[in-house]
């Protein structure tokens, strides 16, 4: 697999300072005023709250549960989903033809089209240039769209991780984050899941952004210790489950993992 010895570019890297992230572990602190929204229909709705089994803590001091749920209520959540499966290091551009020629390929470029303003182009290191010594080597494939959220979704591998890029299709405004990202069904929020506790340089996170007028804008990224977040879909608003793996009394991913599934309500952005 291609990946990046160093997936955190300069951008997110300013943005991660001004969030004031770090590794986070389980606690069982309760927050003093946690603001969230009023929570969606959901399936657990009418049946008496579950007991959390992991909390984290954001950069605001608010602290979110992590309640128990259920395979079958995460798959019942698919059908939301519009990006293909997870790419891998090989894949190549996904339906450019879905995107009406507002996203192309020219050679190692990749331009996207934004409706304001002008193209955004995404350049791919050569072949015989991607090596392990160039800290800056990328290469940039088109995954698709999160269309409630209006965001054009890149892959970008590294050498030795991957991240991606959320592209705005009305202003270009870009934004990397790490894993893999899912758009609320209000098209607000993105929330992204990287699991990175299974070895190598890929950073293991959970990430939150903001849809503004203007463009994708970065609220939060934690990074537990106790749990891998694999997968995130939405069941309302301001209400997601995910789809984690634990680790073990020794502090390692079991094999082969174990997945569980969690809820967690999100507080509303200021």
């Amino acid at each position: 697999m291609m990946t990046r010895h160093h997936w955190v570019r300069p951008v997110l890297a300013a943005l991660l300072a001004a969030t004031g992230c770090r590794p986070d572990s389980p606690t069982t602190d309760t927050p003093a005023a946690a603001h969230t929204p009023t929570p969606a229909a959901s399936a657990t709705e009418n049946q008496p709250a579950a007991a959390a089994t992991d909390t984290f803590q954001l950069p605001d001091g608010q602290v979110i549960a992590l309640r128990p749920s259920s395979a079958a209520v995460f798959e019942r959540l698919a059908a939301a989903e519009t990006l293909p499966p997870d790419l891998d290091a090989e894949s190549r551009d996904q339906n450019l033809t879905a995107t009406q020629g507002r996203v192309r390929r020219d050679g190692l470029d990749l331009l996207l089209q934004p409706a304001q303003g002008p193209v955004v182009r995404l350049h791919s290191t050569p072949p015989a240039e991607f090596t392990l010594e160039n800290g800056d080597a990328v290469r940039y494939v088109y995954w698709g769209s999160l269309p409630q959220a209006h965001q054009w979704v890149v892959q970008a591998w590294f050498w030795e991780s991957s991240a991606v890029m959320l592209v705005d299709q009305r202003t270009g405004r870009q934004l990397e984050v790490a894993g893999r990202p899912a758009a609320s069904p209000d098209g607000r929020y993105v929330l992204s899941t990287s699991p990175g506790l299974g070895g190598g340089d890929q950073v293991n996170s959970l990430s939150l952004v903001q849809i503004e007028a203007a463009g994708p804008r970065l609220l939060w990224q934690r990074e537990p210790e106790a749990w891998a977040p694999e997968r995130a879909r939405w069941a309302g608003s301001g209400r997601a489950l995910l789809r984690i793996s634990r680790v073990d009394s020794a502090g390692q991913l079991p094999e082969p993992p174990a997945p569980a599934y969690v809820e967690l309500a999100l507080p509303a952005a200021p």
